[in-house]
């Protein structure tokens, strides 16, 4: 199961256009491109996020235990 929290919001067309094609031309799904873009977002408003344990351990490199 995901550690993820399920969500609805509202997009505007052109922007959820711009994200679907986006999906279609590089393969990132439309709520990864979302994640990623929110958390630019709030990094730019000095809103510090806690890591989860699964998001250390994905951005430990390889052989680094």
């Amino acid at each position: 199961m995901s550690p993820k929290e399920m969500t609805a919001f509202r997009i505007a067309p052109e922007i959820l256009d711009g994200l679907r094609r986006v999906k279609d031309r590089d393969g990132v799904p439309l709520s990864v491109q979302v994640d990623r873009a929110l958390r630019v977002w709030l990094k730019k408003k000095k809103v510090t996020l806690k890591t989860t344990s699964n998001q250390s351990r994905k951005a430990a490199p390889r052989g680094s235990k």
